[in-house]
């Protein structure tokens, strides 16, 4: 078993979990409910992970994961006032509060 992806967000996780396994790669979630340890644990100990099964489906799931990471990284878009880089959702700039359109 070889750990593939890990977030703090446990959504993030189980959906990484379903992508991989409807493109037939067996895993497993580890630490899916271990927030509630935070403060007895370092928070970064406490987030879930997505494991893989078989080792030999490391190089293809990484590059699934890859995929979707630059999925993410295009839905942004660039203030024309300070250039900052602002994710999709937001209507306005995050750092000058400037409008995106």
């Amino acid at each position: 078993m070889k750990l593939v992806y890990t977030h703090e967000n446990r959504l993030m996780v189980l959906n990484v979990r379903n992508i991989l396994s409807d493109h037939g790669i067996e895993v497993v979630v580890n630490k899916e409910y271990a927030s509630s340890a935070a403060g007895g644990l370092a928070p970064i100990d406490t987030w879930p992970e997505v494991w893989i099964v078989n080792d030999d489906d490391f190089g293809s799931s990484m590059n699934i994961i890859e995929s979707l990471d630059v999925e993410l990284k295009t839905a942004m878009w660039q203030c024309r006032e300070c250039l900052e880089m602002n994710d999709e959702t937001f209507d306005y700039c995050w750092n000058c509060k400037r409008d995106k359109y």
